[in-house]
């Protein structure tokens, strides 16, 4: 471990780097002012460097000329690479204390106090910033490991569809660095396409596994079979089967449409999720609403499904609740605004429109996933 000291006097240099060496701490460098100390630490004109030089406490003397001690730890401190460096201070009394723990002194030594307290204030600073050192790697190891995990995730997501006859496009907004959301379509034909959105229960690491697991499951569910009862019913299989077992129920909401493009007709369930919203040009949105509970929860759910029509251009909307949730405020009304905010977006092309419902998003708290299908 590296050690500096920073002292005016030299005396009192020579004295702790003997009683540090003696200690067998042999890695010292001593500076005898403020800015023999900011060269040391590669600080050019209070700036930060971007690399932090190789120290793992710093003794600080209080009072020098110049720039003081307490001045000093402030600069230093107000270094992001310095932020988390412990800082002794080293003082002869104790009148400038509240100013030196303010600036972000973590401790201090009287000077000619005993060496055992030297060396335990010493021992224990070492130990904290080697705690810190090693919560740091673990920090960015988890950082990356979630930056992969992000970029898998969005690796499987479905891609835009535009076909004469169906356009879908997404936006699919991670509140942290992975996500509980999933959405999947398949154009089974020319004149079939299923869609499928879901929304894990929770948020983070946990949500996002439960999701994964059930997406590497879709091709061989919607893939095999399309009518919306079987989908649910092989879902709930699967859910019950992977996490039924489990003390803590796993589930999740969702929301799945069979479009008939030659009979225009769309078949759907809705599983616990917020209602689907299907757009005809100059009337009201119809809203496809529940038709069962969320997916996992029971062994033997109902299979309802129900069945809308649509014989002018159309648009339906599918999202998770992050898009209309607001704290404070009832999730009806969030919904609401999203019917009227979407209708007055109605001319705009598919992808478009996608872009311009995020603006509706309120706090990133929650994942966010929004799908628009555009049947013209």
């Amino acid at each position: 471990m590296s050690i500096l000291i920073v002292d005016d006097s030299r005396l009192n240099l020579v004295f702790l780097q003997n009683v540090l060496d003696a200690a067998g701490y042999k890695n010292i460098q001593t500076a005898s002012s403020a800015q023999e100390a900011f060269d040391i630490l590669s600080i050019r004109d209070q700036l930060s460097p971007r690399k932090a030089a190789a120290i793992d406490l710093i003794l600080l003397d209080i009072v020098m000329p110049g720039i003081d001690g307490i001045e000093a730890c402030r600069i230093i401190k107000s270094c992001t690479v310095y932020q988390d460096l412990p800082i002794i201070f080293l003082t002869a009394d104790r009148i400038h204390f509240k100013e030196a723990f303010n600036a972000g002194g973590m401790d201090f030594i009287e000077k000619g106090g005993p060496d055992y307290e030297l060396l335990a204030r010493v021992q224990s600073a070492i130990r904290l910033k080697k705690e810190m050192d090693s919560r740091k790697v673990r920090e960015e190891k988890v950082h990356k490991e979630l930056q992969l995990a992000k970029h898998l995730q969005r690796s499987v997501l479905s891609p835009p569809i535009n076909e004469t006859m169906i356009r879908v496009h997404s936006s699919y907004l991670q509140s942290t660095e992975v996500s509980g959301d999933m959405l999947y379509w398949k154009m089974f034909d020319p004149q079939h396409c299923g869609v499928l959105l879901i929304d894990v229960s929770g948020h983070g690491i946990s949500a996002a596994l439960i999701s994964m697991s059930i997406r590497s499951l879709l091709d061989g569910i919607v893939g095999v079979v399309k009518e919306p009862h079987l989908v649910c019913e092989e879902l709930n299989k699967k859910m019950r089967a992977l996490f039924g077992k489990n003390r803590r129920a796993a589930y999740f909401t969702a929301i799945y449409l069979f479009i008939d493009l030659e009979r225009k007709q769309i078949e759907y369930f809705n599983a616990g999720h917020p209602p689907g919203l299907l757009f005809l040009k100059d009337q009201y949105p119809t809203q496809l609403t529940g038709t069962t509970v969320p997916i996992g929860i029971q062994n033997d759910m109902k299979l309802d499904t129900a069945i809308v029509t649509y014989d002018t251009p159309a648009r339906i909307v599918l999202y998770t609740d992050g898009l209309v949730e607001k704290p404070g405020v009832s999730i009806h009304a969030g919904i609401e605004k999203l019917e009227h905010y979407a209708q007055s977006l109605y001319y705009l092309e598919n992808e478009a429109f996608v872009v311009k419902l995020e603006r509706l998003i309120q706090h990133r708290k929650d994942d966010v996933c929004i799908i628009s299908i555009e049947l013209p």
